[in-house]
């Protein structure tokens, strides 16, 4: 599906990031593996060249310009060009009621979870629904989205498509789950319970197909992915004394 492609993903060190850069190869593209951390971006490039795929590391704070232009700049310099970018790096943050959430806090969330996705970007499910014990990491996943719709037009006009990848719970170290396998053939992908836990390579898959030709005429879009989390309406509580 990818052969002679060229993909970038960022938080390639671990859960979504990790699962689609295997992905990506393994479907016949070069990848960049970006990471924060170095030893974890390094570690997937390695499981990646020891099935027989072409890629290499990076590390980048995807806060920062000078690092963004960088990781880019590298992998066209090694591979003549970039054909597909993941944008999946993000940052959970502190479950803090709102007012316990400082400014200095407030910023660095933002930088990475939204100015970092300036440049197929991973949002949320928070983009449509509100976590009051993680109001900025809810606030960024809404200005995601809005930025993948904002900027449609403008990358149509250079024949980029662009849109918004939105998971609901996922196993990733994220939230505490430790899990590092190999991605399975796709059609042996089992179907999680209904709004229940997805794995990483559920949403890697859809970072996939969103980035190929068989999704060309989808662009400005965000596409939820998450068991039916978000089409489940809880019960109204009601306290009968």
């Amino acid at each position: 599906m990818f052969d002679g492609k060229v993909v970038l993903v960022t938080g390639a060190g671990s859960g979504m990031g990790r699962a689609a850069a295997q992905r990506f190869a393994q479907e016949g593209a070069k990848v960049c593996a970006v990471d924060l951390n170095p030893a974890t971006a390094e570690a997937t490039a390695e499981a990646i060249r020891a099935e027989g795929g072409d890629a290499f590391s990076s590390q980048a704070d995807i806060a920062q310009q000078g690092d963004n232009d960088r990781m880019v700049a590298d992998t066209v310099a090694r591979y003549g060009g970039l054909d597909a970018a993941f944008l999946n790096a993000g940052y959970l943050g502190p479950n803090l009621d709102f007012f316990e959430i400082d400014a200095k806090t407030f910023d660095f969330i933002v930088a990475v979870n939204l100015r970092g996705c300036f440049f197929v970007v991973t949002a949320s499910t928070a983009a449509f629904a509100a976590n009051q014990y993680n109001a900025i990491y809810t606030a960024t996943k809404h200005g995601v989205v809005g930025l993948v719709k904002a900027t449609a037009e403008a990358f149509a006009a250079r024949k980029i498509r662009i849109n918004a990848i939105c998971p609901g719970v996922t196993r990733t170290g994220m939230i505490g789950f430790a899990v590092a396998e190999q991605p399975v053939p796709p059609e042996q992908l089992t179907q999680p319970d209904f709004a229940g836990l997805g794995e990483p390579q559920h949403i890697a898959e859809l970072a996939l197909f969103l980035a190929s030709s068989r999704a060309s005429f989808i662009t400005g879009a965000a596409h939820t992915i998450d068991g039916g989390l978000m089409a489940h309406i809880p019960a109204a509580r009601v306290d009968f004394f």
